[in-house]
């Protein structure tokens, strides 16, 4: 921290500089290259969970994390044609036992996993993961109940469309899926609540069943994704790129960077593309989901850092929205607690902007006083399972004092000053590894 402080008093820019002739500070290089070692072996939990794991969780802990290239390709296609069948299958089994309740004069009923409580999930293995049908709390939606004849209606539509997607081998967006039934839906989360419910009754992902998410996300600097369908994405373009709808259809990822820079708003992804932070950082991939981070950006957040084996340091504001981003991506959304095996980065740090940041670099004008639903967010986030770990204890501590001294900050207060995020903040962070997680 005092050499954050030394040198973001110090930090003389001199703006006529040409950036052909900038030289990166050796300490920073040493720093980058010291965080890419770190990431070299594959991530497996140091400790086991004590209990018993399911069969499905000892074969995710025991897949190797390197395969051949061309032998992994057949081998993904195959297993996702078998899987295909099997869902196809599933989706009949499940109509046909509707219909079969129907002729016999009994309310057809559908059985769901319930995904709004905290208590439903395990947190066991650095994740927040869904309990299986067996062990999790159930809610049984009955077509003859008014109060769930809606989303009963809802659930089977998209388990029919599904079907057709399936079997002809197409895909649509969940947005297109929402156009296809306007009157139905009414709202795109309702159709998003359908999606969600058919995927915990089949037990696989969206993108398994020919549904995919809207991006938004957005992504910059020394990478290419090459797609199933043979076209290349180039990220090394100005302003950075949109993120791919289509995650599962990237088939390699080609990149000279060494660790990943996730930023939380679109202002400061921009920002520091305008300060040059691709070359004053790099080798670096700069990634964001804009706030609250979509599906695809998580899902290749979570690509990027497994396959690559690059370590992901997270900036995001110093407020509750801040943190509770930075977990989202870490551990995982009870929303989305099904998918959180493809969805969380559990090895994502915190760079930034944490609480002693807040305290220490912001001009006492520019601290905001916390709201009352800023105060209860913290506090809800203090309550979360995930954090009472060695690992959370750090981030829980962080959110006490927020909460204990009522006082918040966006990033662009604690580094006010033009190119100093990435001259002096982000290298000074970096080289002391002052992260957090």
């Amino acid at each position: 921290m005092e050499l954050m402080n030394k040198d973001l008093l110090t930090l003389k820019i001199n703006m006529t500089k040409d950036s052909i002739s900038f030289k990166q500070d050796p300490a920073l290089v040493a720093a980058i290259n010291k965080l890419c070692s770190r990431n070299d072996a594959p991530s497996v939990p140091s400790l086991l969970p004590q209990r018993k794991l399911d069969f499905d969780e000892v074969q995710r802990l025991l897949k190797p994390a390197v395969v051949n290239k061309v032998d992994s390709e057949q081998i993904t296609q195959q297993k996702g044609n078998e899987n295909k069948v099997i869902i196809i299958r599933k989706i009949e089994g499940i109509l046909k036992d509707i219909d079969n309740s129907a002729e016999r004069g009994v309310s057809p009923r559908l059985v769901l996993r319930n995904q709004r409580l905290w208590s439903n999930c395990i947190y066991s293995l650095d994740r927040v993961t869904l309990k299986s049908m067996r062990n999790a709390k159930t809610t049984t939606l009955v077509y003859s109940n008014n109060e769930d004849k809606s989303r009963f209606n809802m659930i089977v539509f998209v388990l029919t469309k599904i079907h057709e997607l399936l079997t002809k081998n197409i895909t649509v967006t969940r947005r297109e899926l929402f156009y296809q039934n306007v009157s139905r839906f009414v709202s795109q989360i309702k159709l998003d609540t359908a999606v969600r419910d058919a995927c915990c009754l089949l037990e696989t992902t969206p993108w398994s069943l020919g549904v995919v998410a809207t991006a938004k996300g957005l992504i910059a600097g020394p990478i290419k994704m090459y797609n199933r369908d043979s076209s290349v994405l180039d990220c090394n373009v100005a302003g950075g790129t949109l993120i791919p709808q289509d995650i599962v259809g990237i088939t390699k990822f080609e990149t000279t960077a060494k660790y990943i820079l996730l930023v939380e708003k679109d202002a400061i992804f921009q920002k520091l593309l305008d300060e040059g932070a691709l070359i004053r950082l790099g080798p670096v991939i700069l990634l964001t989901g804009k706030g609250y981070p979509d599906v695809c950006t998580r899902q290749l957040l979570y690509r990027l850092v497994s396959e690559l084996r690059l370590r992901a340091l997270a900036l995001v504001d110093a407020d509750p929205h801040g943190y509770e981003i930075y977990l989202t991506y870490k551990y995982g959304s009870l929303a989305q607690s099904h998918l959180s095996d493809s969805l969380a980065c559990t090895s994502l740090l915190l760079l930034g902007a944490r609480y002693q940041d807040l305290m220490t670099l912001v001009p006492t004008a520019a601290r905001l006083a916390l709201t009352a639903l800023d105060r209860r967010k913290l506090a809800a986030l203090i309550n979360r399972p995930y954090l009472n770990t060695p690992t959370g204890d750090p981030i829980k501590e962080d959110l006490k004092r927020m909460l204990e001294r009522g006082l918040k900050a966006e990033l662009e207060a604690v580094v006010p000053y033009s190119v100093a995020m990435s001259d002096s903040y982000i290298p000074s962070k970096i080289i002391a590894a002052d992260f957090l997680g």
